[in-house]
């Protein structure tokens, strides 16, 4: 019998393209065990940030019913509404799952907190819509892959977003980065070349806002230094150039123009963190800034909306970060395929690059929670 079951998370987003919380569903959905080790994280003080939606699981469900901490929501089809009651008596949320092909609505749904209406295409959306009127409680559409879908679920009154709509190249990619990325991206690499100190801190000038962002991120509980760092020059004096490229890698993942740029610099963050923990145990001490690096560029494309092999001609990385960014391969191309495959609904493909680590689902599990609770710190 197989017991490996990965957590796996998609944000949510409300109307305006902010974070409101995660959706989390277990790769093997008929194991809970990825859930209990997220109520065990809730409960240590490493919550993911935001709501927590998670997916019934059937009958599995039923016997981790009681442990489902307050403040969770579990979304439910139509077909289990005798659920609703003995979960909201012990305040767990609830959500009820509408497709455009919904018909059974059985009284109890009237009790729902939310209404999930999965997208599909947006006729199928407005269907669904149309379809669950009569049922209260906030609507959330789900696997919206377009801004056009997007744009439809807004008119329909729907208050929040699942899917990867927001992480695609929009239109022609601009022909040249905002006068802050280019900031940041010539920081990067006088980094790289361990430049005077001063001749950095000349760039920093060019844009306040960059170096208030840059020490507000060093300073943040997710990095736990045991002082505060006042300054770009007493930053290199304690981290040394090599730490700091991690905070400015962090630092253009935060140059995005998009509504969901905010959401992209999470992603990028929890990515570059699962990344990190991921690799740690294979990869050098000298090496391993380079792990992070990897995971929060690797969301660059949608961060700056340009390809991918436009933004390597202009970063100037090592051969093994480039194979990493562009072909998943190299050193860190296995690792990196690991922490982009959490967020993805590919239960086979997550399975063997947690193979290709040597790693448990206990343990990967384990990782993603991590990153996703140093990203919520880093965030708040």
């Amino acid at each position: 019998m197989n017991t490996e079951s990965f957590l796996v998370r998609t944000p949510l987003l409300g109307r305006d393209s902010r974070f409101c919380g995660y959706l989390f569903h277990a790769s093997d959905r008929s194991l809970v065990a990825p859930y209990r080790q997220l109520f065990t994280a809730m409960g240590a003080d490493k919550a993911p940030g935001g709501l927590c939606f998670i997916e019934d699981t059937g009958p599995s469900m039923d016997e981790l019913s009681a442990e489902i901490p307050s403040g969770v929501t579990v979304t439910l089809p139509a077909g289990r509404a005798d659920c609703i009651a003995p979960l909201r008596a012990r305040r767990v949320g609830t959500c009820a799952r509408v497709t455009s092909t919904t018909t059974d609505f059985p009284p109890t749904l009237t009790a729902v907190d939310y209404v999930w209406l999965d997208a599909g295409l947006s006729g199928e959306l407005k269907t669904a819509a149309k379809a669950a009127q009569r049922l209260p409680g906030k609507r959330i559409a789900g696997a919206v892959s377009s801004k056009e879908q997007f744009e439809d679920g807004k008119e329909l009154g729907i208050q929040m977003f699942e899917g990867d709509w927001y992480r695609r190249i929009a239109g022609p990619a601009p022909k040249s980065v905002s006068p802050g990325q280019a900031t940041v991206l010539e920081l990067i690499k006088a980094s790289q070349a361990e430049a005077p100190v001063a001749q950095i801190e000349q760039l920093l000038k060019r844009d306040a806002t960059l170096s208030f962002r840059l020490l507000r991120y060093i300073n943040s509980a997710g990095f736990g230094l045991s002082c505060e760092i006042q300054s770009f020059r007493h930053a290199v004096s304690i981290l040394g150039y090599q730490n700091l490229a991690r905070w400015l890698a962090l630092l253009l993942a935060t140059s995005g123009n998009t509504a969901a740029a905010p959401v992209l610099m999470r992603e990028a963050a929890a990515r570059g963190r699962l990344t990190e923990l991921v690799g740690e145990k294979y990869i050098s001490a000298e090496d391993r800034d380079n792990l992070f690096i990897v995971g929060v560029f690797s969301l660059l494309p949608a961060i700056m909306q340009m390809p991918m092999e436009q933004l390597v001609d202009q970063l100037s990385l090592s051969e093994s970060v480039n194979d990493a960014l562009l072909t998943r391969t190299g050193l860190y191309g296995p690792i990196l395929r690991l922490a982009e495959s959490v967020e993805q609904n590919d239960a086979a493909t997550l399975a063997r690059a947690a193979a290709d680590m040597q790693l448990s689902s206990a343990q990967v599990n384990r990782f993603h929670l991590e990153a996703l609770a140093w990203a919520n710190k880093l965030s708040a």
